[in-house]
């Protein structure tokens, strides 16, 4: 990239991380220490949460069909935005991941104090990388997320 996209492009990349965003909240609710904390900006996020719970069950499949085929794959899209869009993504599979494996472990360990000291990290770790990721995007600058931004760029076709 020679020069910083247009404040539009930057703007729009922005959006895919909503979606990785709303998955961190889902999962910081249950860690005990960070209900306060999340109380303070309910106001903010409670207007997107609540649309996204009212959609329908196979719209996260559609969006992210559309949203890899119609956006990622393109060429026709900056690389820039394509980039966010697949980083997006690719955020928001990683932490599904971490959430049905830790299903499968015993309910102590799930709500016990391990389970909230953990999502407590977990919750941290990913609002802080999506809200850097979204700065990033803002900037007009490539996410450096390790292990992620390979995975992104393998995706996005070059030529």
């Amino acid at each position: 990239m020679t020069k910083k996209p247009k404040w539009w492009w930057r703007t729009l990349a922005c959006l895919p991380y909503l979606m990785p965003l709303h998955e961190t909240w889902m999962y910081a609710e249950p860690a005990y220490n960070l209900h306060p904390f999340l109380e303070d900006f309910e106001f903010l996020t409670y207007p997107f949460l609540g649309s996204i719970g009212r959609l329908p069950g196979w719209f996260l499949m559609f969006y992210f069909f559309v949203a890899y085929l119609g956006v990622v794959r393109r060429k026709e899209w900056p690389h820039f935005f394509r980039f966010h869009v697949v980083l997006g993504m690719l955020l928001e599979i990683a932490l599904q991941v971490v959430g049905t494996v830790s299903r499968w472990l015993p309910l102590s360990m799930y709500w016990g104090k391990i389970g909230m000291h953990f999502w407590t990290a977990v919750a941290f770790g990913y609002l802080f990388t999506v809200l850097e990721c979204i700065r990033c995007a803002l900037a007009g600058m490539y996410a450096d997320v390790p292990f992620m931004c390979d995975a992104a760029y393998i995706q996005i076709p070059y030529d």
